[in-house]
């Protein structure tokens, strides 16, 4: 692996999903100065946390990272606010996950009310 794999490989997975550093930032709770030195390979050592953010933001494995796999039609799909609730959701209880969902179908049924 070259000097800036880690890097090339994080941006593309961000341009994949539409992503703009700037949601990244947001997502991962990192700086979007720091995200780009990374994409860029000036940020030389680069944590196992920070590389989990980054992963967890995205929605995929930290090893994804570090090889070149293809996401699938379905992942492309969606937007990066959608990944974003999906993650949310997969580390939530069942029952808190749903009394989520029933507090947003409730504000969108009212959004449709005009």
């Amino acid at each position: 692996m070259d000097d800036n794999t880690l890097g090339r490989n994080i941006s593309h997975e961000r341009k994949q999903q539409k992503m703009t550093q700037e949601q990244l930032a947001e997502f991962s709770d990192l700086t979007v100065n720091y995200l780009s030195k990374i994409e860029r390979g000036i940020a030389k050592k680069v944590s196992a946390e920070s590389l989990y953010r980054i992963a967890k933001a995205l929605n995929v494995s930290m090893e994804s990272f570090f090889s070149k796999e293809e996401p699938t039609p379905q992942e492309l799909e969606k937007g990066p606010y959608q990944k974003q609730l999906a993650n949310y959701f997969s580390n939530l209880e069942a029952d808190k996950a749903e009394a989520i969902c029933k507090h947003l179908v409730a504000l969108l049924k009212l959004s449709q009310k005009k």
